[in-house]
């Protein structure tokens, strides 16, 4: 029920409206705010001058061999954050909500309170995330400052982790009072009713791997896992959704058991439908990330009580509990070891049926936008009533 009174400025990049922005998050979240709150929404485009002198400056680093992380840079941020400062003067909100957009507030000046939301503190992406490697090292001091002061600017910080809450802590001097680990829900617009999601056993271990990015995700990992249980006799399965493994068009994609899916919009209802049905015939998330700020992917499996095996890495722990809703492994296990364990579940088919039911409960405990939205609720109830 909407809360009367109190409105909430939604400030970001994209609009809410945008269901690709940041992987679907800023739709959801807006959603679930919106239970509770009338919102103002506030979101901005680079203009064309802008635009042209950041892509030539990243131009320019290239040629040197570094990498650029324009939106991390100050002129950037001090040019969004005055826009920004500028719109609030002329229309009201209470508190002000800023998701992934440490550059609208960085250099902001505003009584109004702001809830900064997250997955990760710049200073800990360096050198975890590839595409934050190798880069300028003005651009990391210029995206370190620019992000702690963000930080530092918000009443109160949604981090979507332990990890990340640990590197605010450690790394800005963030107060611990200050932040609230809440993980993000399944960014999927229907969610199975709680009957309908369990599958009887096929007889075949149905495992997925979803992930754009092969490598970081592991997805050499997953397709080794996949060989190793086949040969070891197992009638196994693998369905990859959203990337083109090495070797695609060259005959792996008539492997038997294998489903090479490059590309599928959630949000597009015939796409959303075939999504639907591979997850109720899957029996693990395979997924063994090199490096992962919070994945969404652990929500959405959850939702249909399927199981995770995934490495304990960044923001994991926060979405896969062991032994609750899958495993986590350490991030120096080989493949051998992924189809051991899954090995070892199949042949203990209650634990699998205990990992289902608990991978459901958790996600309707925790992993779900309407938890979400309560707790904002609550954060938004403490700093207005300082």
């Amino acid at each position: 029920m909407t809360m009367p009174g109190l409105k909430i400025g939604f400030a970001g990049r994209w609009a809410p409206s945008d269901k690709q922005a940041w992987s679907g998050t800023y739709f959801h979240a807006h959603q679930a705010i919106q239970k509770h709150f009338e919102t103002e929404l506030f979101f901005y485009q680079w203009p064309w001058r802008v635009r042209e002198y950041l892509l030539l400056h990243k131009q320019f680093q290239k040629a040197l061999g570094k990498k650029a992380a324009v939106e991390f840079l100050t002129r950037y941020a001090k040019y969004f954050s005055g826009r920004l400062e500028k719109d609030l003067n002329g229309r009201k909100v209470d508190v002000l909500f800023v998701p992934s957009a440490p550059q609208l507030i960085a250099f902001c000046k505003t009584t109004i309170p702001i809830i900064y939301l997250t997955d990760a503190t710049f200073q800990q992406l360096q050198g975890y995330y590839p595409s934050f490697s190798g880069m300028a090292g003005y651009n990391i001091r210029e995206g370190i400052e620019m992000d702690k002061r963000a930080f530092e600017n918000a009443a109160h910080c949604m981090v979507a982790s332990e990890w990340t809450r640990q590197s605010a802590i450690r790394d800005y001097g963030i107060p611990v009072e200050k932040i609230s680990v809440v993980p993000l829900g399944a960014n999927l617009e229907a969610i199975p009713e709680n009957l309908n999601w369990k599958k009887p056993n096929s007889g075949t271990c149905r495992l997925l791997f979803i992930g754009v990015e092969w490598e970081r995700k592991g997805g050499q990992i997953a397709m080794d896992t996949f060989d190793h249980l086949q040969k070891q006799g197992i009638a196994a399965t693998l369905t990859i959704i959203g990337s083109v493994p090495p070797g695609y068009g060259e005959g792996m994609e008539r492997r038997q058991g294998l489903t090479i899916i490059p590309f599928l919009d959630k949000h597009e209802p015939g796409d959303a439908r075939k999504l639907d049905e591979i997850y109720r015939n899957s029996d693990f998330l395979l997924l063994p990330t090199r490096a992962e700020c919070a994945g969404v992917v652990f929500s959405e499996a959850s939702a249909y009580g399927i199981p995770s095996v995934t490495t304990q890495t960044g923001g994991v722990s926060s979405y896969v509990q062991e032994g609750i809703n899958g495993f986590a492994l350490p991030l120096t296990a080989t493949a051998a070891d992924y189809a051991a364990r899954i090995r070892d579940l199949l042949d203990h088919p209650e634990q699998i049926r205990q990992l289902s039911d608990g991978s459901r409960k958790y996600y309707e405990e925790n992993l779900n936008w309407d938890s979400w939205g309560k707790e904002f609720k609550a954060i938004v109830e403490k700093i207005t009533a300082r």
